[in-house]
Formats: C-alpha cells, structure tokens, sequence
C-alpha cells in the first residue's frame, strides 16, 4: 500500500490483478510500453486487468486512515469561517509538537538521519525514509490541496499568493487552518506519535472547533 500513488481524492480503491497479454500483438505492446519503466517506479502497465475486491481508501493512510479521511472531509469542505475558526484556535506550540511527532517517526525509519532534528513545521512527506512517506502515507499531502482547493473555490482572490521563488503558498486564515488539520491528522492517524502534552497541543484546534468526536457529517455542520 505504501506504493500506491494517491494523485486524487475522493476516489476509490480495487485490489487488481493483471490479465496476461494473450496475442503477439499484446505481447509486443505490453513490451513496448515497459521499455522506459523504472524498477522503482511505483506503478505498471498492463493490457487489462481484473478487479478482486474493493478496499476502503482509508488503508492508504495507515491504521487509522479513517480518522485522516474525517480530516480531509473537514479539509474539502473547509469555507472562510471554517479557516478562521481553526486558524485562531490553533495552539502556539503546535509547530513544535508537529515537529516532535515526526522527529519520533522519523526515529523509527531505517534512512532517518538526514532529517532528524531539522525542524518539521508544515512538513508533509520524507520520500526514502522509510517503506511510507511520512506517517500517514500521502494523507498530509492529500490534506494540503483539499485545503488549497477550498481556499481557490471559497477564499477569494486574496487566499493564496506566489512568493518569490514563484511558488504557490496559502494566505491567512487558510495558511494556519491548514497547519490545524495537519495538526489533527498527525495526532489522530499516528497516536503512537502523540502521546501526553504533544497530543493535546496538536489537537487543541479540532476538538475546540469540531468537538472531540470526528464524524465527517457532525464536521461539516460545524464549520459551516
């Protein structure tokens, strides 16, 4: 599951298995196209393939993906209101505990090193850490553009600018709100990450605005 590209959220997931080529003409296809494959790529090319069995997409972030999914919920339907709810109730310390959080992670991978004590604020994945990105998978970088698609839908011109290297960065209230639902996302998909005051102070913005209990419909309500 590590491997599996999330390129677009909400989706859906199918456990396949490829169909061999039969004819000469699928053969020199299917060779055609792997030609300039990576080993390492992480994806195939195939002629056709069958579909197993349907998977809840929350396994891609881990074994509590489906409390990240609630967070991308929040995170696509976030409006205004919502960003500036969260953005002032998110706690002064909370870049740090992030930063702790992914200082243990990282603690964990056997290529950690490199990372470790850097400074991890806003941080989303460490591709070659570890089998997963980051804690979650690719959750904390799904979690970004649905942030960045509410700000584009519902902030108005002024949500989001280009700084000086030409880069597309968030404008407050979303910048901040976005730094809550990472918050959120780390401590609820990787609690063995949050334990004790790191924990408290990564989810003071959820439970203060969204309550302590994470239902996607319940989310909704409250931020709208």
């Amino acid at each position: 599951m590590e491997r599996v590209l999330v390129v677009r959220w909400p989706g859906r997931l199918f456990r396949a298995e490829i169909v061999s080529p039969v004819t000469d003409e699928e053969r020199a296809a299917v060779a055609r196209a792997a030609e300039n494959l990576r080993s390492d790529a992480g994806y195939t090319r195939a002629i056709s393939v069958d579909l197993l069995e349907e998977l809840s997409p929350s396994v891609l972030f881990g074994p509590h993906g489906a409390a990240v999914c609630r967070v991308l919920e929040v995170g696509y339907g976030l409006d205004e209101e919502g960003a500036r709810r969260l953005a002032s109730a998110r706690h002064p310390a909370a870049d740090r505990a992030y930063g702790t959080a992914w200082d243990r992670w990282l603690a964990e991978q056997p290529k950690d090193a490199p990372c470790q004590g850097e400074g991890h604020a806003r941080l989303m994945a460490v591709p070659g850490a570890g089998p997963s990105q980051s804690p979650i998978g690719h959750g904390f970088s799904v979690l970004v553009d649905a942030v960045r698609g509410s700000a584009r839908l519902r902030g108005g011109p002024d949500a989001d600018a280009t700084d000086e290297h030409g880069d597309e960065v968030l404008m407050d209230p979303w910048r901040t709100a976005l730094g809550a639902l990472l918050d959120a996302a780390m401590a609820l998909g990787a609690p063995h990450l949050v334990d004790g005051q790191v924990g408290t102070v990564l989810t003071s913005a959820w439970n203060a605005v969204l309550g302590s209990v994470p239902d996607p419909d319940d989310d909704a309500a409250a931020l709208g």
